[in-house]
């Protein structure tokens, strides 16, 4: 990739990053004005749970991917200068498939109450019914979700990013506004309104201006034959049929988790919302920015130049992501504590709720690999082999999360997750290497094994550390907490450093300036440039 395609992605990637980070600031605040309103409770297990319909009918129709299935394909009439031919193709697919997704949403207005009680056998009657009132409240929102997923991946494909980076911030705020207008006096109710009001706001209206912006036309055309919505549904097929472990490990949180104790679902959801911030901010931004750049590496055949741009990536994404992780795990009362505790959430839910995020945590290096690893595929018009692997990992991480749910509740089913997302992570990222480079990609095997054991010692560090300092400054308290957190990143982080250095990790070395080794350029051409993901005081950003 050249230099300026370095620094375009740069400069996307660090547009989506402030984007995630802000997202994840609004979503705490959203889930902060929950647990002060109504702490962990059967009406907020209900609330988390009434997504599980929507989040699978979104699932089922590719709404969750669109910027995956659609952006190729308006590429490439980008490319050929025949973007009035993409529009044609964006009004077929938005017509047809719009049709089946108000199809579904009527379908399950009527039908969840059924379907309830089904998927959540551990919820009682009233329990059963709160979801139900909510999930009718939310489904609507999914035909905003959809059909603004299509208006962004235009922006996308135009290397447009700020608006659609602005759609989850105004979807969150949406929610907080309607907890704090109706949540007194209508409970959950009020969350779920603001739900439909963000999603109409900040992921169909701002998005329809955006796409406006460049030239854009919209008619409703049927046409069973248009060749781009037979690609489409092609691209898509695998990402509906399939049962991915990235797209099902919070449903299946959310079942195994009916079984446990009240409020069990809303520790975990807590806990993992929590664990995606940083997963949010380094893997999916980074992923997300970097796939119009892999994907036309891949339109022109250069599978080898796409690995090593994606490599460099993944590199110090892995490099930042698991010290971060390892922070997380060690820090995890007292995150929970600063970030929740207040109001009707207790000290209990905090330890119920660290319990599950310190499982979640070892977790956070490979959800945010994963996140870039399977653009490549994407990037390679492969929309099967990321479906089939996740849907793989969940089946055969599925007697792991019943086993350790039985034997050790939230912190079990955390754990699973964790194990999940290492199955996924770690099976695409060796066939991915093996269709690009082969066994040239095996050096930088080592490179992640440094890393991994520079966060084990790091742990074991600050542990220790924090241990010794338990008789001078408490945990329990928010001052405590708070200074606790702020001394023992710093310690975790610079031990992270240190043992990283003295493991001969290449990625930490570049930092200094030294030359990156793993992936030296071949004969005739040009090494990739090396700030994909650099230093903060560097122009161009992952």
């Amino acid at each position: 990739m050249s230099d300026s395609d370095n620094k375009k992605m740069g400069r996307a990637a660090a547009v989506m990053m402030a984007s995630v980070l802000l997202s994840r600031i609004l979503g705490y605040a959203r889930d902060a004005v929950i647990a002060y309103q109504h702490g962990a409770t059967p009406e907020t297990d209900a609330y988390f749970a009434a997504f599980t319909i929507p989040d699978f009918l979104n699932h089922l129709l590719a709404g969750g991917a669109l910027s995956i299935t659609f952006i190729p394909i308006f590429s490439r009439f980008l490319a050929e200068g025949k973007e009035e031919e993409g529009l044609r193709a964006f009004s077929t697919i938005a017509t047809v498939m719009g049709i089946g997704m108000v199809f579904f949403i009527v379908l399950g207005e009527l039908l969840a109450g059924k379907i309830i009680p089904l998927i959540l056998p551990g919820f009682s009657p009233a329990q059963a019914a709160a979801a139900t009132r909510l999930t009718r409240i939310v489904l609507p929102a999914q035909i905003f979700f959809y059909v603004g997923g299509l208006l962004m991946a235009i922006q996308y494909a135009r290397k447009q990013f700020l608006l659609p980076a602005l759609s989850p911030l105004i979807y969150n705020a949406g929610i907080i506004a309607g907890g704090l207008l109706g949540g007194r006096a209508h409970g959950m109710d009020g969350f779920a309104w603001g739900v439909v009001a963000g999603a109409f706001l900040g992921n169909f209206a701002l998005q329809l201006y955006g796409a406006r912006r460049g030239s854009f036309s919209f008619r409703p055309r049927i046409d069973l034959s248009d060749p781009s919505l037979k690609e489409f549904i092609r691209l898509s097929i695998p990402i509906m049929l399939g049962f991915s472990l990235v797209v099902v490990d919070e449903w299946t949180l959310r079942v195994f988790g009916s079984f446990l104790l009240v409020g069990a679902i809303t520790w975990l959801n807590n806990a993992r919302r929590l664990m995606m911030v940083p997963v949010g901010i380094l893997g999916n931004a980074s992923g997300v920015a970097s796939y119009p750049f892999l994907a036309e590496l891949a339109a022109k055949g250069k599978k080898e130049e796409m690995w090593d741009a994606l490599s460099i990536t993944l590199r110090w994404v892995f490099l930042v992501s698991a010290c971060v992780g390892t922070i997380a795990f060690v820090l995890s009362r007292e995150a929970i504590l600063v970030v929740y505790q207040r109001g009707a959430f207790r000290i209990d839910d905090t330890l119920l709720t660290a319990s599950a995020f310190s499982a979640f945590a070892v977790g956070i290096p490979f959800w945010c690999s994963q996140a870039i690893v399977a653009r490549g595929f994407f990037a390679m018009r492969d929309t099967w082999t990321p479906t089939l692997a996740g849907t793989a990992s969940w089946i055969t991480a599925l007697p792991v999360y019943y086993l350790l749910q039985q034997s050790h509740g939230v912190f079990g089913l955390a754990l699973a997750s964790t194990f999940g997302i290492l199955l996924n992570a770690v099976a695409l990222y060796g066939i991915l290497m093996h269709r690009t480079v082969g066994r040239r990609g095996v050096p930088g095997l080592a490179e992640y094994g440094k890393m991994t054991l520079a966060a084990v010692a790091a742990g074991a560090a600050g542990r220790y550390a924090l241990s010794a300092a338990e008789r001078f400054l408490s945990w329990e308290t928010f001052t405590g907490a708070l200074a606790r957190a702020a001394a023992g990143t710093v310690l975790i982080a610079a031990a992270y450093y240190l043992a990283a250095l003295l493991l001969g990790c290449r990625t930490v070395r570049l930092i200094h300036g030294q030359k990156d080794l793993l992936h030296p350029p071949s004969a005739g051409t040009a090494a990739p440039a090396v700030p994909a993901a650099p230093a903060p005081d560097m122009e161009d950003r992952p």
